[in-house]
């Protein structure tokens, strides 16, 4: 499965639930850009605050307060959440993202390149 099949995927599941991704005005548009961002960045939150709770060891017991394990499959989940709020941005946009990716890839090779 692509990446573009997946997106097609939440489009479907985003229709049935009710979440618009097609809008007949840029207001609309725009008012759910501003939505799923900040669903975006709450997400972004909770990854980061897994991440510092992994860091975080028990000063008399010198452990992780969060167990390692645990931990990764939580950070996974969240990242998921990142990625399915991603794939909503680029079907609102109308954005080809395996194309797109392609595209900067290529840039960001030419430009590394120029620095070696």
């Amino acid at each position: 499965m692509n990446i573009n099949e997946l997106k097609r995927l939440q489009f479907e599941l985003d229709e049935k639930a009710g979440f618009p991704v097609k809008f007949t005005n840029n207001k609309d548009k725009y008012d759910q850009i501003t939505k799923d961002l900040v669903g975006l960045f709450g997400e972004i939150g909770e990854f980061s605050n897994i991440v510092k709770k992994i860091n975080i060891k028990n000063e008399k017991k010198e452990k992780y307060e969060l167990d390692i394990e645990l931990a990764e499959e939580l950070l996974c989940e969240e990242l998921i959440d990142c990625f399915i709020y991603i794939l909503r941005l680029s079907e609102i946009l109308n954005i080809d993202l395996e194309d797109s990716f392609l595209k900067k890839l290529r840039r960001n090779n030419e430009r590394y390149a120029k620095l070696k």
